[in-house]
């Protein structure tokens, strides 16, 4: 293979995949998670790698085209596209998306089904199962957390749906529209509203609607992020649409998935206090919250929209700063500034509880993962079934 770059030795990013035998995002992921380190950048053709650090990837200097220990198969979806600092959703860019169009409209447009019959109740729940959910919220101590509500929400949807066993496509999008009902619901001080936005901009005041219903478009899918597979993994299994949602939900209550932007907020707050104070302390000691991610490495679009739309809203000079740490962690560091600090910016800017962000993600994400659900039914039943390499001893 003839090296990409001018130094003896290189390859480019679009060379590296091929050498590997994997995606151009699966490259991103490696340099993400320091598996492989860019030697260096070029303006015209981007990163350049060294092709010794590449042949390690595949074992002392053996041939390319293996792939790497520990991945799968790709699936296939038409649902959500992730490119190098782009997100589309069946073809439209979330950046023309948020702040345009409702979540609602983006929820029909992810699952393929016509927005009546998507969500035919039009968010609100029933008397009973709001009276169910209170009972079962009564329950539980004072210290939960959004995510354990959010859990006992999709729980009280399931057991109250008659028809949850049933697996048509339509039946799967009205018990993803009930459950984030209930979800958000959920929150503390929460009231039904026609709208998920107005919904979560009652708990959260004094958060217009709009900025929360921009936020829920931005983050209403992600491909094949751990929890999206988990869903579809569920699905697979036979599992109904609530048990899928479970499925997604403790997948995405880790601080390496949702919870993240909670610990983005105390790192914010911080930063804007004291910006080269929080630029030294990453240099010296290693990657802030809400910084890189495993597929974006030279620009979240969902982190860039929240910085856009809540930055004016910031004290003069704040968001210069925080851009300025942002460019300096990426040509230092190669950490991309990601979309938990966008979250976190959403709560720092209106005063919003620490675990805000965290709720927005999850009600919003409960989009993509009814729409990969769906994809998921036309599939063969028990397709997730990774084979083990067992490496204990033997008898």
């Amino acid at each position: 293979m003839k090296p990409g770059g001018d130094g003896p030795g290189e390859l480019t990013t679009a060379q590296v995949a091929d050498y590997l035998g994997v995606k151009v995002q699966t490259v991103y992921a490696y340099v993400s998670r320091g598996v492989l380190t860019p030697r260096r950048r070029d303006p015209a053709v981007g990163s350049l790698f060294a092709l010794a650090d590449v042949k390690g990837l595949v074992g002392g200097g053996r041939s390319g085209r293996r792939r790497r220990p520990g991945t799968s198969e790709d699936v296939r979806t038409a649902v959500t596209e992730v490119r190098p600092g782009r997100l589309s959703y069946r073809g439209r860019d979330v950046r023309d998306l948020a702040g345009r169009v409702p979540f609602e409209a983006v929820r029909a447009l992810l699952t393929g089904l016509p927005q009546e019959q998507d969500d035919p109740a039009g968010g609100l729940p029933s008397g009973p199962d709001r009276a169910a959910l209170a009972r079962v919220l009564g329950a539980l101590p004072e210290g939960a957390t959004p995510m354990d509500r959010f859990k006992h929400a999709v729980l009280v949807a399931g057991a109250t749906d008659v028809g949850r066993r049933d697996r048509t496509p339509a039946a799967f999008a009205r018990a993803g529209a009930r459950a984030v009902s209930l979800m958000a619901l959920s929150l503390p001080g929460a009231r039904p509203a026609p709208t998920l936005g107005e919904a979560l901009a009652i708990p959260l005041a004094p958060c217009p609607p709009p900025t929360l219903d921009a936020a829920l478009v931005l983050l209403a899918d992600h491909d094949l992020a751990v929890s999206t597979t988990a869903v579809r993994v569920a699905v697979s299994s036979g599992a109904d649409p609530y048990g899928a949602l479970l499925a997604g939900l403790a997948a995405a209550d880790s601080p390496l998935h949702m919870t993240a932007s909670s610990l983005a907020l105390d790192w914010l707050r911080s930063a804007l206090a004291a910006p080269q104070d929080a630029l030294d302390a990453a240099l010296t000691r290693g990657r802030p919250p809400g910084f890189g991610h495993v597929v974006y490495t030279e620009q979240d679009p969902r982190a860039q929209v929240l910085l856009d739309l809540l930055g004016p809203h910031l004290p003069p000079g704040e968001l210069a700063a925080l851009r300025r740490i942002g460019s300096e962690l990426l040509e230092r560091r190669g950490w991309v500034l990601n979309v938990d600090v966008g979250l976190a910016l959403l709560a720092h800017v209106h005063g919003l509880p620490r675990w805000a962000g965290t709720a927005v993600f999850a009600c919003a994400r409960t989009a993509g993962w009814t729409a990969h659900a769906l994809e998921e039914l036309a599939e063969p039943g028990m397709r997730f079934r990774l084979r083990g390499v067992y490496s204990g001893p033997r008898s």
